[in-house]
């Protein structure tokens, strides 16, 4: 039973992710991917100064906010590289590959989502296959 639902939702899973990566393109799904990492990490490193603080760990919540100063000037120097990448691929010559590439990266993507789901179901004492 498991194993059906488990093979539906990575089919599903894998039709969305190429489907959005065809209409995104490669460009702008290296950029998604880009500002989720950057947005991860400051998460991180937010909850690492609120529990520095709650320690009164002045030292760790200082490389805390110096952290998230740099992932703030990384983040708008990446905007400032990818903004004419991102014009380049709306020319016809460049779109149809970026596309294209768009839609392997969507099919990586959910390749990884899908291990990611397996082991975690697996950690879970749930075995799908």
């Amino acid at each position: 039973m498991f194993t059906f639902i488990f093979a539906a939702v990575v089919f599903l899973l894998f039709i969305w992710r190429i489907h959005r990566g065809f209409e995104n393109g490669i460009m702008q799904e290296v950029v998604n991917i880009l500002s989720g990492a950057i947005s991860l990490l400051c998460v991180v490193l937010v909850f690492f100064a609120i529990s520095s603080v709650a320690a009164k760990a002045m030292s760790t919540l200082t490389v805390c906010m110096i952290g998230l100063i740099l992932l703030g000037i990384i983040f708008k120097l990446c905007n400032l590289i990818f903004k004419p990448l991102l014009a380049l691929g709306n020319l016809s010559v460049i779109g149809g590959l970026n596309k294209l590439m768009g839609a392997v990266m969507g099919a990586a993507e959910a390749c990884l989502l899908s291990y990611l789901l397996y082991r975690g179901l697996d950690f879970m004492g749930i075995y799908v296959l």
